[in-house]
């Protein structure tokens, strides 16, 4: 058990006078405290922490850490940022759990889950025990919970990675996203290997210009650079052109990866099908001609980034191949809900259906260029932009959906506070700039994918893309249940009973 005092030394300032408070417990949301917690009050864009102090104290908590005085019956403690001191307060309060444990984060607009699902499975085959904390959820052996953010507040990433260091867990595959980084929540986080995949438009509601989106993303090299791990490296994208603006800010030892230029690990006479890829590989431990189960050009540089990632966190060359061929998908990423054995869902239907977490033009333009060789008919798209979210990309998506599919259904996603109605039209746009495209505005999300499988027929391709693996909705003023492939495939079983 630590004391406020230990726990402030070196953080509080010098004249605050912090008592030697027993603490048992570590929150910033105060609906969690229990009895010996201590509640750390964080401002925020929608509800600020010091307007739950007193609730906190109701709850027992032993102290308070807040940006300004509060009247209440616990001890308080002012600093200067609440923010800027939690990550380094949540790491001391939990024995600083990153010190025990391999942490390899994964940073880029796209491929971050694709790729600690492939480290995952990579890490297992080797013998390891693995956690992950990423989009889809938070998971070690025994334990899953839901994820409310990619990579979550910085006291969730400690507590996170100690109950994984005290269940066993050697490995850890973390998503760093850009919110993240520049928020400092991994400030305090020791990594043994950091990925970059790539870095296309996004969250620029966020970051506001392409530029402070890169320096966010290179802050997981800083940490890298500075963990003092006597093993470390770097694992790049060197096909990205952002790459040769962070290949020479990183002083930690550097494995490229990619297709169309040199690199340490490298994929040539690439081979793609429905059921895969096949390339040359070429590493710095010598080449051979792989298979493997995911499907699509973007995903042979997934395969390569976990490939280094796996080796960089020393698992032998053998032992990582043969954990990659083991990975055959992952949930909301190009996931077929058409399977073909007799007897399941969609057998008997002449057409494809595709689901995809695409939900910017880059990873839209990916997935269906993926598709575009499996469609013996139309490619048929459908998709939202979500609320609240860039703007800018909205009439990029529209434009790239129509410039490579067939027919472009425009629904909504997570309309958030934003009218869904508004939303569209910004889409729809993008998608009027290619001359003669057939587009659906259908703003019911369900009624859209009914519309998209009563028009597929034969040899057709029905692609579902920007919720992926999401079983919700956010609208205005309420989240409700919704899971694209299982309304996707509801429907694809009524079409089926029809004939």
């Amino acid at each position: 058990m630590i004391t406020l005092d230990a726990l402030l030394a070196g953080i509080a300032p010098s004249n605050a006078g912090v008592p030697a408070v027993p603490l048992t417990g570590f929150t910033v949301d105060s609906r969690t405290v229990k009895p010996g917690d201590l509640f750390i009050a964080l401002p925020g864009a929608r509800t600020d922490g010091h307007d739950h102090i007193a609730a906190a104290a109701a709850a027992g908590a032993a102290a308070v850490l807040a940006e300004r005085p509060a009247s209440t019956t616990v001890p308080v403690v002012i600093l200067p940022s609440t923010g800027q001191a939690l990550s380094a307060l949540a790491a001391r309060f939990y024995g600083r759990p990153s010190q025990k444990l391999d942490v390899l984060g994964v940073t880029g607009t796209n491929g971050k889950t694709t790729i600690t699902y492939l480290l995952e499975s990579v890490l297992q085959s080797a013998g390891k025990s693995v956690g992950v904390i990423g989009t889809i959820d938070y998971r070690w052996p025994g334990h899953r919970e839901a994820a409310p953010n990619t990579t979550p507040h910085a006291a969730d990433v400690q507590r996170l990675l100690a109950a994984m260091r005290d269940a066993g867990v050697s490995h850890v595959a973390m998503e760093a996203s850009s919110h993240a980084l520049a928020l400092g929540r991994v400030d305090d986080v020791e990594f043994t290997v950091g990925v970059f995949t790539n870095l296309t438009q996004d969250h620029l509601d966020f970051h506001k210009d392409m530029e402070r989106y890169f320096e966010a993303k290179a802050v997981l090299f800083d940490r890298l650079d500075r963990s003092g791990r006597a093993r470390r490296r770097a694992v790049i994208n060197r096909d990205d052109p952002w790459a040769e603006r962070l290949l020479p800010r990183v002083s930690s030892p550097v494995w490229t990866y990619g297709i169309d230029k040199e690199s340490d690990f490298r994929a040539t006479d690439v081979v793609l099908a429905a059921e895969g890829s096949s390339f040359r590989l070429t590493t710095p431990f010598g080449e051979r001609r792989e298979r493997f189960g995911l499907v699509g050009r973007h995903n042979v540089y997934n395969l390569l980034a976990a490939l280094g990632a796996a080796l960089g966190a020393g698992v032998p060359l053998d032992a990582a191949v043969a954990g990659l061929a083991q990975m055959h998908g992952v949930p909301g990423r190009l996931e077929r809900v058409t399977e073909r054995p007799a007897g399941t869902i969609g057998s008997d239907l002449p057409f494809d259906l595709f689901v995809d977490y695409a939900h910017t033009d880059d990873a839209l333009v990916n997935v269906m260029q993926t598709l575009r060789p499996l469609t013996r008919g139309r490619l048929i798209v459908l998709f939202g932009c979500g609320g609240d979210r860039d703007r800018t990309k909205r009439p990029k998506m529209g434009e790239a959906a129509a410039r490579l599919g067939d027919r472009v259904i425009v629904t909504s996603d997570n309309p958030r506070s934003e009218d869904p109605a508004a939303i569209a039209r910004e889409v729809e746009a993008g998608v009027r700039r290619v001359a003669g495209r057939a587009v659906d505005v259908i703003l019911d999300r369900r009624e859209a994918i009914a519309r998209a499988v009563s028009l597929a027929g034969p040899g057709d391709v029905l692609l579902l893309a920007g919720k992926g693996h999401e079983t919700y909705q956010i609208l205005r003023d309420r989240t409700v249940d919704f899971d694209d492939r299982a309304v996707a495939r509801s429907l694809l079983a009524e079409r089926a009973r029809r004939g």
